[in-house]
């Protein structure tokens, strides 16, 4: 009746279309069923053998009255028990709550690094009551250096290197690296292969001459495996590279170690003093060296000078033994018949400069690099040293001297700090400055201790002051450009099977090796110039591949006919940048910025 109802009374409001019409009555079905539904799921229905024999209307008839108090649905959940099937992902859900003891996610965090390094600084502040804390300055750093400088390879109170491994891998040409130098190498042989198709087609080069550029080079590659290589340690430090490559070295092969701190060169020439064929070059000696190098293993040479004058101070170094000049001055090919013969006519195999600061440089208070220790203000790489060429600026000389305007200049040129202003007009209100405390605290006026953001704190904010102090005091950018430009190409060999050796005989059959470690992105940014465009300075630059010289539609760069072969850019890029493993960062914390960059000499 209800039925009938509804659909007179659709026609009479005007739905007298047959669609309307069957839509209202499906919807009425639907409604009906959902409610029988409903009281199906909630109500326990008897059946027996009687009434399932009764007609269809008397059957409804014969069900129970519900009331509106009985007709509630139960609280919904999530049975595992019973036999209804789930969907896959509810069935997830589930195990995942029934594993988190009714919890969707875990509620407990895990530790971060900072309630870490306080547990460490707690347990060491317990074993000994006696240590000092400088003015509350928590020392995160050394307290994580403490604990690796035992377990890092090569590693020393003095200091522990880092990508150990990686670096002298690269050097060599060995594991990786030596993959990496195959697959160019094949490169450059099928880029060579196809210059020589085009010119012997327009008829500038002769069969005659392929040939025997083929056989020199084979020849030369025959030699280089069984003569002496050498290898330069732009930074020598505490040793532990030189260390790693010596171990690795053959007989005949000839290792120089630069630096400018006497103290490293002594203690890096004590350490490595089974290799130690001289000690002529090391200006200052801090005691008596024994030169215990004997006749068949790797030698070492030490050597103090600042890496950007090692021009000079290389094209000077004999051999122990035999009297020859190593390098020489390098003269072109045409100048050369002059010169003395050469123990390494070739140049140099691999160069490594570990840019930075030493761990024994920051752990010593007195030369003020460390924050953490109440020292000078100094910074001075040479600071031991009694010669005439020490360096007169300190760090405290540019904090009490230097205007706001060249603070605030350096900070942000040197140390990318954000609050460069506001710290440049603190430490003018500071004045004057003498100690690392001193400039920590004229920092904290302007820096709270602890920030949310782990770059706005009091520790990382100092660490990009001194970084940048650091850098002013000892013209750290000009010589590592000098380095860059002017030293590497000079000194390392040519790889002789670059595709630019077109139809040329008695060309190098070496490939020398630039390994960079740098430790922040100024230096890291100079290393990938250099590399890649061959300068440092780019003026001009419009998107990739726009520097100093001028390209072609493909970047290739034109080279004029009076320059130099191979003037324009000295090296090529092998591989990408490397960083440390997360092992060696776990048990050397200052491994965690290291950035290893490669380039070969063409």
């Amino acid at each position: 009746m209800d039925r009938i109802a509804k659909l007179i009374m659709a026609a009479i409001f005007g739905m007298s279309s047959i669609r309307a019409v069957v839509a209202t009555a499906a919807r009425t079905r639907s409604i009906d069923a959902r409610r029988f539904q409903n009281v199906h799921n909630n109500i326990a229905f008897v059946s027996s053998a009687s009434s399932a024999s009764l007609p269809i209307r008397e059957q409804h008839d014969a069900r129970p009255v519900v009331t509106r108090a009985q007709h509630q649905l139960t609280s919904f959940s999530l049975d595992t028990t019973s036999g209804r099937q789930f969907h896959s992902s509810t069935q997830l859900l589930m195990a995942k709550r029934k594993k988190n003891g009714g919890r969707t996610k875990k509620t407990e965090k895990a530790p971060s690094k900072r309630s870490i390094k306080l547990s460490k600084l707690a347990q060491l502040d317990s074993e000994d009551d006696d240590d000092e804390d400088v003015d509350g300055i928590l020392d995160f750093e050394d307290a994580e250096q403490d604990e690796s400088a035992v377990v890092t390879p090569f590693a020393t109170e003095y200091h522990a290197p880092v990508m150990p491994k990686e670096c002298i891998d690269a050097l060599l040409q060995q594991g990786v690296f030596g993959e990496m130098m195959d697959d160019k190498l094949e490169r450059w042989r099928k880029k060579k292969s196809i210059a020589e198709a085009k010119l012997k087609k327009a008829g500038l080069l002769d069969d005659d001459e392929v040939e025997t550029d083929e056989a020199s080079n084979s020849a030369e590659t025959s030699e280089s495996i069984r003569r002496p290589r050498l290898f330069v340690d732009g930074t020598l430090g505490g040793g532990g590279h030189s260390q790693a490559l010596l171990e690795q070295l053959s007989p005949g092969d000839i290792l120089i170690g630069c630096d400018q701190d006497s103290e490293a060169i002594s203690t890096a020439s004590a350490r490595l003093s089974k290799y130690l064929g001289t000690s002529e070059y090391i200006v200052e000696k801090n005691g008596e060296l024994s030169c215990s190098w004997e006749e068949g293993s790797p030698m070492f040479i030490p050597v103090q000078s600042n890496f950007r004058n090692l021009v000079d101070v290389l094209s000077t170094i004999r051999h122990p033994t035999s009297g020859k000049l190593l390098l020489g001055k390098r003269l072109k090919k045409q100048d050369s018949e002059s010169e003395e013969e050469l123990q390494f006519p070739k140049g140099v195999n691999g160069m490594l400069l570990d840019l930075g600061v030493s761990s024994h440089q920051i752990n010593t208070g007195e030369r003020g690099f460390a924050f953490m220790k109440d020292g000078p203000l100094d910074m001075r790489m040479d600071s031991n040293s009694t010669t005439a060429a020490v360096s007169s600026l300190t760090a405290a000389d540019i904090c009490n001297e230097f205007d706001e305007a060249t603070l605030i200049s350096l900070l942000r040129t040197y140390g990318d700090e954000p609050r460069a202003r506001r710290i440049a007009s603190a430490i003018i209100e500071s004045r004057p400055l003498h100690t690392t405390t001193d400039l920590v605290h004229a920092i904290n006026t302007v820096t709270p201790t602890f920030a949310r953001q782990k770059r706005a704190g009091l520790i990382a904010t100092s660490a990009r002051v001194f970084q940048a102090l650091r850098i002013v005091v000892n013209e750290e950018d000009g010589a590592l450009t000098e380095v860059l430009e002017r030293v590497a190409p000079w000194a390392l060999a040519r790889s002789g099977s670059h595709h630019s050796n077109v139809g040329k005989n008695g060309s190098d059959g070496d490939d020398g090796i630039l390994a960079v470690l740098s430790y922040h992105s100024m230096e890291d940014k100079m290393a990938k110039r250099v590399i890649r465009d061959g300068s440092v300075d780019l003026v001009g630059r419009r998107g990739r591949g726009g520097s100093l010289f001028e390209r072609d539609l493909f970047g290739n760069i034109i080279q004029n006919e009076g320059d130099e072969e191979g003037s324009h850019v000295p090296f090529e890029p092998l591989g990408k940048p490397q960083k440390a493993t997360d092992e060696e960062v776990a048990i050397n914390s200052r491994a965690r910025s290291a950035t290893l960059r490669l380039g070969i000499r063409i």
